[in-house]
């Protein structure tokens, strides 16, 4: 009997110090719920005045989404929407821009640290007779809303998005095993990290969620090489979104994105 409690206690010793190197973060880890809102005092400038309602507004909670309806008949030339963003002092919205430098009506909305903490979206709902909407960030609690509606007499909506987020977004845990003689961090993603039909929408979803994954992990022991392991991440969010799990391994050479893609994701 003593022969047997000692292999029994040699073996509950050993299978601790197994779990003990695996670092597994599982859904609801340093999970911190931030706050956003759209303020109802949105303003809307030369809309239709013939029109029978010049503009309506309402505002919806979803959950960790906060969505606004603006409704208005644009005048004939252009129509000016001003909306309020209710967000901390040393939070800011930044919409995305693309090497040319156009900039998007999709966006992060990032804390004092500079990390992402959630995103934003604008986007026209019906928009049949194609009018144009340029997006701008006025300061960082305001949006400008421009509207080139070249002649549309119809009623046009407006839906303004802002969205919380954190690592249970996107992720249901993350661990670092082993594959081979690499360290791999071991992502198991939503399937709704990529559902967005948006192009733009998606670069900043891609955006928030890396720097959910640097925040949590960044400080980890296994943690080098972030720009490699950044171009698998990108590569894995833009080509290989059926994955049962995405394994981004910092041992791997640091690439370019373009390198990593041709590499399927895991240069050599």
């Amino acid at each position: 009997m003593k022969s047997i409690c000692k292999k029994f206690t040699s073996a509950f010793c050993i299978f601790l110090i197994l779990i003990s190197s695996v670092h597994i973060t599982p859904v609801n880890a340093f999970e911190k719920k931030n706050k956003v809102s759209i303020n109802l005092l949105t303003k809307v400038s030369k809309a239709n005045a013939g029109s029978v309602k010049t503009a309506s507004y309402s505002k919806v909670n979803e959950g960790d989404n906060t969505i606004l309806h603006v409704s208005f008949v644009p005048s004939t030339a252009s129509t000016t929407i001003q909306v309020p963003l209710e967000l901390n002092k040393d939070e800011s919205v930044i919409l995305y821009q693309n090497e040319s430098r156009r900039t998007f009506n999709s966006g992060n909305i990032y804390n004092g640290q500079n990390r992402s903490i959630g995103i934003i979206d604008v986007e026209i709902v019906n928009n049949d007779e194609q009018a144009q909407l340029t997006t701008t960030v006025l300061d960082n609690n305001n949006l400008q809303l421009n509207v080139q509606s070249n002649n549309i007499l119809s009623l046009v909506e407006i839906q303004v998005k802002m969205k919380a987020t954190s690592f249970s977004t996107y992720f249901t845990n993350s661990e670092w095993i082993n594959r081979g003689k690499m360290a791999s961090l071991s992502l198991s993603q939503k399937a709704d990290i990529t559902s967005s039909t948006n192009p733009n929408l998606n670069y900043a979803i891609k955006i928030d969620a890396w720097d959910k994954i640097k925040s949590i992990h960044d400080s980890d022991t296994n943690w080098y090489n972030a720009g490699g392991m950044q171009d698998q991440f990108d590569c894995h969010f833009d080509f290989a979104k059926k994955k049962n799990a995405w394994n981004l391994e910092p041992s791997r050479p640091d690439v370019d994105y373009f390198a990593t893609v041709m590499a399927s994701c895991n240069p050599k």
